[in-house]
């Protein structure tokens, strides 16, 4: 997600926390957000800062995030651990969508009337990619967060690194492409970790 809010963010990710966050063009600089206090469509996220992706002098203690409801946030890695707690209301029970001007569809119907609204919805709306790939593939949201962390273990380079380098592409949607991949079959752990280092190699300088 790119020029966002937190709060945006923070209901893109199911409400849960904590995610790391950044405002565009802040390379250095981001947020931990560890908590966060609606009122209305807005209020409160508290958290701590991050210099190259370490507190910020040591210190973990939560303060309120300052222009939190402005845009150009964008989120960099998602750590909510507990993503079966979740909950994703995109999709009822049947795969039909319970937001938007398709709502009550089925989502290969959408996809096969509205091939761009379906691929918008993918990567705007909260669960919706992570939960059709679920059920498609009966896996569960924990296994599918067990690779990703096992892809980004065997990197030969941190967060932090990518943060901070050039590379324009999310470094947790490219995780999250890549634990698709692998629970289709159509890489293995060590592929995926090859690519995204190579990827990263030529986009970093």
């Amino acid at each position: 997600m790119n020029s966002e809010n937190i709060f945006d963010i923070w209901r893109f990710l199911g409400k849960g926390t904590p995610f790391i966050v950044r405002r565009n063009g802040w390379y250095h600089l981001s947020y931990m957000v560890t908590k966060v206090k609606p009122k209305g469509y807005y209020g409160e996220a508290y958290g701590y800062r991050l210099t190259d992706g370490k507190p910020e002098n040591g210190n973990t203690n939560e303060e309120i995030i300052e222009c939190c409801g402005c845009g150009n946030w964008e989120l960099i890695e998602n750590l909510i651990e507990n993503i079966d707690e979740l909950k994703w209301n995109c999709l009822d029970k049947n795969n039909n969508l319970t937001f938007g001007k398709y709502k009550g569809m089925n989502a290969e119907e959408v996809k096969s009337k509205d091939e761009e609204y379906f691929k918008w919805a993918l990567i705007n709306i909260g669960g919706f990619n992570e939960l059709l790939f679920a059920r498609k593939y009966n896996v569960s949201l924990q296994d599918l967060l067990a690779t990703k962390k096992q892809i980004k273990a065997g990197l030969n380079f941190s967060s932090d690194d990518w943060i901070k380098s050039p590379v324009k592409s999310n470094f947790d949607f490219i995780l999250d492409q890549y634990k698709y991949a692998c629970w289709a079959k159509q890489k293995d752990i060590k592929v995926a970790v090859k690519e995204i280092e190579e990827y990263y190699n030529q986009n970093k300088i």
